[in-house]
């Protein structure tokens, strides 16, 4: 018989009408296109097929066969035959069909559960008849599974003979005058499948007849022709979905499969015969695994034919960036197949090749999906239509939330990759997400490691539970073989460190290893099932975080003497030991990668080992010292003015004539304009704007691009951080449209700023310094711990920004405007009902906060450039922004902690000022405006401030909590303070509060009258300003509504 036909007739039509289910569709092609083969097979002996034709007789036979073991008088649908084998492809399809022919329901079961799975899987969907492959295995398996169960038989699985008696000719043997075809109801039940089994049993999911033409349906518009392709599927289980899928691939669109010819036993597909078969049977496309692909992508013929086809299908597992990568880069075509067994398939059909955008997918026409945000730059995807299980409502329609988190394309709308999944996501007591499936992917390829799970949910940091292979199988009560073994697994555990968060690391100290009593137990997929292997393992988790909690000092001995020297190696130590590298004595550590929690870690450790020397001393070591000595040097004579009881060690703050010099130092110097300078012809306005992946830099970059006024935007963002997309994730968090980034006006620009030249290419450089004629300078770290030596980068880059606004070659430099802070006129005394004045203020006015007394020494720098060089400057005071416009609030603020505070202290403030919060997008809207203005100093705060109980009133009812006077309030959570224990770090993370907790007792003992800030000027240079609306009630639900979407505050009860 010719191969492939010559002619393929659609069944197009005859699915549209809506009568098809696909028992008749499988007769309508053995009628329509009889020779046309849906399965192919390379024999040994040449190229072997099945048609329509004979693979209808096939059905006709297996139907026949399941009737007589149900009985001739059983109700079509009303009985589930569940099938437990072993058998090759053609047989196996044959059966699932002939159950469908037959009036019944089909129920494929992975022979890799146990048999308490299977038992629990034939309860549940009242299964009558069992069909199991005669092997041993199957048929114990079986046997297994129904002691328990009454009114369930089992059945021996019909052979390839059984069903095909002579071979691949046809046969006068027909028996479809013996059966009739059922008159089937389209939603009713025609197949079940299950659910992998990952944290429980597997769980039956319920297929309706019009259920499996949708999913047949659902390669039919790809972005590349999908009809009549020769695919292999040598290497698909068909008791998985995706195996079974091709069932109903085959009848609705005329792929054909190329299989392994019929064996009893079945072959065993490895790597190197699914991929002989492909080759041999000549496949334009392959079903595949990832552990296939990453075998092959090692032989170089290999890949040649690989690039020779229309593209490699994969799915099931995550596919090693690497290896994809490297395939891809050499033109071959990988197509990520997602779906799943409850809702079917959910990527595209057949698209054309990605390239090195293989990662991505979109969605298929007939699902109807809701991106739901999970507050992290990636969405939970949930499907409307047309899932089979439902676990949830969207706008009062029934939905499935797949618990996938997908991930955008950072320049291609509609393109998505898998992220990880909800459940799976590690979310660590201070609210750091750890995605673990990549770090786990990396981890269990390393040769001495068979499965591995990463865990740390609410705990102080991660770490990973190893079972090594059986040939490396140990005690791990033996310290000194699971020192060796740790030390084996380490370059793989520091290849997963090298992708991961920071806060995400493994430390070699959170390696567990499984005791041999206790192996992991897998799903159908080869992976562990998380949840029962985590419990079955809790005890030695307890165990490792209990000594982890009792021994901060890790491998950190206490100094051997404490005088000058000793004391410096001890710190030294202990930074490169939080941080894992060692810094310079006198750099600045929070700009070097530590955060806060690392900070606290540090300290503790430090005051373990004085607390150990002088207890009496350690009592006298100030709460934040790491934030007012940041370097080693600045915290070693910390710790000796400590020891030597002096009276600095508990003050180290700044004055007023410190920040005065610092002012003057970098508003020092200024090179002289360059000779030539010219006019600037009259043209669009351009604009170098620093810092827009920050929430408000964010929205000020929207506005810009959304400007008629504007003609090009140069956004000015940190080096070595993906910041286009970064961008992209920020826009489609704030609800922002992100095809503005596509515009030809957007130049997204990485620089650092602390370098002369930013690091920018000269020619770059020359073209934006010719023609900016605006710097919006927003990039500033924001800490309020920090001392203002830790802003010595920001202030650097401030002058460096200067000095290119001064280097322009036009008689008139580019405007320069900076975002204050009003943090500046924390000590700033007025008389009610007077207001503070949009004016210069004294140094003493910032003094408290080394983050406002470093924006006072840019507000006075840039004062002084504008009265002796004539540049013109508008520094904009900017006040307490209060979410975007979907609601999200930077959940690191203070005012989120102290609403997340009520957690713990079970009650919120109601006596504080008046506020003036003022929300991000309409703000930024007016920052643009103010662009025009020629004041020196504007304060961009609401204009019509509201009661601080308008806002807390609403939120603490819909929280539950009391309004209670903030000294109480303070007071409730000071006690969830602790003192320099593993604890006190815990309560941190938990309640961000108390990372604040130096600001919180300084707006006590601050005068806390109402002090309202003029914002004359202001309205004046912003319309917008001008006519903003007052905050409500509406708003602080927004708020609580965005911070439970993100998991920052539980649900509602």
């Amino acid at each position: 018989m010719p191969f492939p036909p010559a002619s393929y007739v659609s069944p197009k039509s005859f699915i549209e009408s809506g009568k098809a289910t696909i028992p008749e569709l499988y007769e309508w092609n053995a009628r329509e296109n009889p020779s046309y083969h849906i399965f192919r097979l390379d024999s040994g002996q040449g190229i072997e097929g099945i048609s329509y034709a004979e693979m209808d007789k096939g059905i006709l036979r297996a139907a026949r066969l399941v009737s007589s073991l149900v009985g001739p008088n059983a109700s079509p649908g009303h009985h589930v035959v569940a099938i437990v084998a072993s058998a090759d492809t053609i047989t196996y399809a044959t059966v699932i069909l002939g159950i469908l022919r037959a009036g019944h329901v089909a129920f494929p079961i992975s022979p890799r559960n146990s048999a308490a799975a299977v038992a629990d899987l034939l309860s549940k969907t009242k299964c009558t008849q069992v069909l199991a492959s005669r092997d041993p295995h199957m048929s114990d398996l079986v046997k297994d599974a129904l002691a328990g169960l009454g009114g369930v038989k089992q059945h021996a699985m019909p052979q390839y003979e059984d069903l095909f008696p002579s071979g691949v000719a046809e046969s006068d043997d027909d028996a479809r005058d013996f059966l009739v075809m059922p008159k089937y109801d389209l939603d009713s039940p025609a197949m079940i499948l299950h659910s992998s089994g990952s944290t429980s049993h597997p769980k039956p999911i319920t297929w309706s007849h019009r259920g499996l033409i949708c999913w047949g349906m659902s390669t039919w518009k790809g972005t590349m022709d999908s009809t009549c392709v020769i695919v292999s599927a040598h290497g698909v289980p068909m008791y998985h979905a995706m195996g079974s899928v091709i069932i109903f691939m085959a009848a609705t669109c005329g792929w054909v499969f190329c299989v392994f010819p019929p064996a009893s036993p079945p072959t065993v597909p490895n790597s190197d015969n699914v991929f002989e078969g492909a080759v041999s049977c000549g496949a334009e496309l392959m079903y595949t695994v990832p552990a296939f692909l990453e075998q092959w992508a090692r032989e170089p013929d290999k890949v040649l034919a690989m690039k020779q086809m229309r593209g490699l299908l994969f799915g099931g597992a995550p596919l090693n960036k690497s290896v994809g990568d490297s395939l891809a880069s050499q033109g071959v075509a990988l197509l990520t197949g997602y779906g799943s067994t409850e809702t079917g398939s959910i990527s595209a059909g057949i698209s054309v090749n990605l390239g090195m955008d293989w990662e991505y997918f979109g969605f298929n026409y007939l699902v109807d999906t809701v991106m739901r945000p999970a507050g992290d730059g990636t969405y939970e995807l949930v499907i409307l239509c047309p899932p089979r299980v439902f676990n949830d409502r969207i706008n009062g329609i029934d939905a499935y939330a797949t618990s996938d988190l997908l991930e955008p394309h950072p320049t291609k709308p509609g393109l998505w990759k898998i992220y990880g999944r909800v459940d799976d996501q590690i979310i660590l007591s201070n609210g750091e997400k750890t995605n673990p499936l990549p770090l786990e992917h990396i981890i269990r390829d390393g040769p001495h490691v068979r499965g591995c799970l990463i865990f740390g949910r609410g705990r102080l940091q991660n770490g990973v539970l190893i079972e090594p292979m059986p040939e490396y199988l140990l005690d791990p009560q033996d310290e000194q073989k699971l020192a060796d073994f740790r030390n084996k697994i380490w370059p793989t555990i520091e290849r997963a460190n090298a992708i991961a968060p920071q806060h995400s690391r493994v430390f070699k100290e959170m390696i567990i290893v499984t005791l041999p009593s206790k192996p992991f137990t897998y799903n159908a997929k080869g992976f562990p099932r998380r949840v029962p292997v985590l419990q079955d393992n809790q005890n030695e988790i307890e165990a490792l975080y209990a000594t982890v909690e009792q021994s901060s000092q890790g491998d950190v001995p206490a100094p051997s003497s404490w005088n000058s020297d000793g004391v410096k190696t001890f710190v030294h130590t202990v930074v490169q030991h939080v941080l894992g590298q060692p810094l310079a004595e006198d750099a600045d550590l929070f700009r070097n990668g530590c955060d806060s929690l690392q900070a606290t870690y540090i300290r503790n450790i430090t005051l373990r080992a004085l607390r150990e020397h002088s207890p009496a001393a350690a009592k006298r070591l100030p709460m934040n010292v790491m934030f007012q000595a940041p370097t080693i040097v600045a915290l070693t004579d910390a710790l000796l003015r400590t020891l030597s009881d002096s009276p600095e060690a508990g003050s180290m703050a700044s004055t007023p004539e410190d920040l005065i010099r610092r002012a003057e130092r970098y508003g020092a110097d200024l090179p002289a304009r360059p000779s030539g300078l010219r006019p600037r012809a009259s043209t669009k306005d351009v604009v170098l704007v620093t810092g827009t992946t920050g929430g408000f830099g964010c929205d000020i970059l929207e506005h810009l691009l959304r400007d008629s006024e504007i003609g090009t935007v140069y956004a000015f963002n940190r080096k070595a951080t993906n910041a286009l997309e970064r961008q992209r994730e920020r826009f489609l968090q704030r609800g922002h449209d992100v095809t503005l980034l596509e515009s030809p006006k957007f130049r997204m620009v990485e620089a650092d700023l602390q370098l002369a030249d930013f690091g920018v290419e000269p020619g770059l450089l020359g073209e934006i310094r010719a023609s900016v004629t605006h710097i919006m300078h927003n990039a500033w770290q924001v800490n309020f711990n920090l001392k203002v030596t830790s802003f010595e980068g920001d202030l650097q880059g401030l002058r460096n920004l200067l000095e290119f606004a001064l280097s322009s070659p036009y008689t008139v430099p580019p405007k320069f405007m900076f975002v204050s802070s009003i943090g500046v006129l924390a000590n700033y005394q007025v008389q009610p009902p007077e207001s503070v004045p949009e004016e210069r203020v004294e140094p003493s006015s910032a003094i408290g906060s080394g983050y406002t007394e470093s924006k006072w020494v840019a507000e006075e720098t840039l004062h002084k450039l504008a009265h002796h060089v004539g540049i013109t400057t508008t520094t904009v005071r900017l006040g307490q922004v209060c979410g975007d416009k979907l609601g999200h609030w930077n959940e690191k603020e203070w005012f989120p902690a102290l609403v997340k505070s009520s957690l713990f202290t079970r009650c919120l403030p109601g006596d504080m000022n008046e506020i003036a919060f003022i929300l991000s997008h309409p703000a930024a809207r007016a920052f643009v405006e103010m662009r025009k203005s020629s004041s020196a100093i504007l304060h961009l705060v609401h204009p019509r401030p509201i009661e601080w109980k308008a806002i807390v009133i609403p939120m603490a009812k819909e929280l539950g909590v009391p309004l209670v006077p903030y000294s109480e309030w303070l007071s409730e959570l000071e006690k969830g303070a602790g003192e320099g224990s593993a604890n006190e770090v815990d309560a941190m993370r938990t309640n961000p509060a108390l990372r604040l907790l130096d600001f919180f007792r300084a707006q006590r003992d601050s005068n806390r009258s109402d002090t309202r800030l003029s914002t004359a000027k202001a309205e004046l240079a912003s319309e917008e300003l001008a006519h903003m609306c007052q905050l409500g009630s509406e708003d602080a639900m927004r708020w609580i509504t965005a911070w439970r979407a993100s998991g920052f505050l539980p649900a509602a009860a």
